[in-house]
This record gives structure tokens, sequence and C-alpha cells, in this order.
């Protein structure tokens, strides 16, 4: 169930609300990630950083990071879902191999990663 490695971005925010609220959430030291099942048969996402990981540089830096990550594993995502990805204050300091390690514990953990590479 791979999808074609595009991934829609979600911009409504009542949509986002939504995930954030009925989705289920995994968590690791600098992100979270909220997935819900979808009817569409193409991933959505949404990255966000709040102001309390600093000011709009420091945010957009952390969305920046993180949606790289997302671009690079959409080959492997699982099409039924859709997701937001929240930045913690701790992504700013870590080193690009252990963010990347992380971001793919946290799919692994909330099963939207295909095996194939």
């Amino acid at each position: 169930m791979a999808s074609s490695g595009k991934l829609a971005v979600l911009r409504d925010s009542v949509e986002i609300a939504a995930i954030r609220k009925e989705g289920q959430s995994f968590s690791n030291r600098f992100s979270v990630l909220v997935t819900r099942k979808n009817t569409e048969n193409k991933p959505c996402y949404a990255v966000i950083a709040s102001r309390k990981v600093g000011g709009a540089v420091k945010r957009n830096r952390c969305k920046r990071r993180m949606r790289s990550r997302v671009k690079m594993l959409a080959h492997r995502i699982a099409k039924d879902y859709n997701f937001v990805l929240i930045a913690r204050p701790e992504l700013l300091d870590v080193d690009p191999d252990t963010l990347d390690k992380s971001i793919i514990q946290l799919f692994q953990r909330a099963g939207l990663l295909n095996s194939n590479e």
C-alpha cells in the first residue's frame, strides 16, 4: 500500500484540529505524530511548530527539517492515513542522523511505514 511518493499537504485548520483531537498520538523527545484513518486513498499531512519552540525563524527551521524527513519517507507511507507532525523544542538541537532515526521510529510505531524501500 505504498503511496506514489507525493503527499498532499493539509491546509484546512478544521481538519488538522480533528486529526489532533480524534487521532492516535505517538511521541518521542523531538516530535509528536498524530494519525487518523482517511477516506480518500491518498495520505495528507501537516507540520506544526508552536511558539513553545521559539520565534518565527526557529519554528520555520523545525518545520523545514520535519518536512524534508516526511518527503524522504513519502514513498513508504501508507495511503489510508492522514497525519500531523508536531515539533518539540529539542528538535532544534538534534543532529540530522538522530532526527532521521527518531522520525522513522515514530512512523514505524504508528504503523505508517511499509517495509519496501
